[in-house]
């Protein structure tokens, strides 16, 4: 008995599931049937294309750096005896900084000083003996080289005496000081670190599209992220003949102003390109185009008719695009419903 009430429940489930499969096929093929009624004009938005220009603006972001950063090598070697300026100091080109003990320098170069003007007067009176034949060629020659090694000793001990006074070669602040009264140093060693924050410079890079519009000399609007200021301003000052592997040009500004000096090396910046657009051409909302930004496409009105139209993009800004090729000025451009629409598909224009 259970097992014939087992097999009468499994045929009741077994008819159910039928009946639901019937039933939702039903449902799909009404489904079907609706969606392929056609449609005899399909409801589209139109907008008349029109002549214009479109001023373009790129923005990108960099760190800024001191326009002059400098690291101080020492040129000599010895003790250092006094330091004039320390870390934080605003130095201008051509300040002590320090000087290193230079008394044996110093008299190095009386030395050869006084060697070098014995040297001189000894060729004075040997050309005036040689002009009377008292003295033959040779020796002549032989003082000659004599008065040139003189000067040369002479030259290179008043340069080792200037190098121990150790100056600035740039103006800045003095970020970093190595430097320690009665300490050594040596030729080659960092004395300190020279920045000039004054004026700062900024990198940035930028793609082939849009290196071409941009011209040395060209000024360019500077936000800086940590400032709730106005906009600085900046200058190209150079631009990037070749690409990197990421196929980028490298583009360097120089912003001259510093307000208060409250722009640091490494600083977030943003650089804003604008570009105006000196020809006039087709321009078009971005939202009429169908397809991809390598294969574009718009759909414009010809009677009541959509056709489809291919095109050439000049650029995009925003919302919008100018247009190259495959647009006139008149063309009734569909902007909206055209993402169902076919080839020659019948539409109803609506306000």
């Amino acid at each position: 008995m259970k097992k014939i009430l087992s097999y009468i429940i499994t045929l009741c489930l077994i008819a159910i599931v039928i009946l639901m499969l019937i039933k939702n096929k039903k449902e799909i093929n009404t489904e079907i049937q609706f969606a392929e009624q056609k449609v005899e004009a399909y409801p589209v938005k139109v907008e008349v294309v029109k002549s214009g220009t479109l001023d373009t603006r790129l923005e990108i972001s960099g760190i800024l750096s001191a326009a002059h950063d400098l690291m101080l090598m020492a040129e000599t070697q010895g003790r250092v005896q006094t330091i004039y300026k320390k870390e934080g100091d605003w130095i201008r080109q051509g300040d002590a900084i320090a000087q290193v003990n230079d008394e044996l320098m110093k008299a190095e170069l009386m030395v050869t000083e006084a060697n070098y003007e014995k040297a001189k007067k000894d060729l004075e009176r040997a050309l005036t003996l040689s002009d009377g034949g008292a003295i033959t060629q040779q020796q002549l020659e032989g003082l000659q080289l004599n008065e040139k090694a003189a000067q040369a000793k002479y030259i290179t001990s008043k340069k080792r005496v200037a190098d121990a006074l150790i100056k600035a070669p740039i103006s800045g602040y003095i970020n970093k000081m190595f430097l320690k009264e009665g300490g050594m140093i040596g030729a080659g060693v960092p004395a300190c670190e020279l920045v000039n924050t004054r004026s700062l410079k900024m990198t940035v890079k930028v793609d082939e599209t849009e290196v071409v519009k941009i011209k040395r000399g060209m000024e360019v609007n500077v936000k800086i992220a940590a400032l709730n200021e106005d906009i600085l301003k900046g200058t190209t000052t150079s631009i990037g003949s070749k690409a990197d592997y990421a196929l980028q040009y490298e583009i360097e500004l120089m912003i001259t102003e510093n307000p208060e000096e409250k722009l640091k090396d490494g600083m977030v910046a943003t650089a804003i390109f604008t570009f105006e657009d000196e020809e006039e051409g087709p321009v078009i909302p971005l939202k009429a185009l169908t397809g991809s930004t390598k294969d574009p496409k718009v759909y414009i009105v010809d009677g009541d008719i959509a056709r489809i139209r291919p095109v050439k993009i000049a650029f995009i800004y925003e919302e919008y695009i100018k247009i190259e090729d495959g647009l006139s000025p008149g063309d009734r451009l569909i902007t909206a419903g055209q993402f169902n629409l076919r080839d020659n598909m019948q539409v109803k224009v609506i306000e």
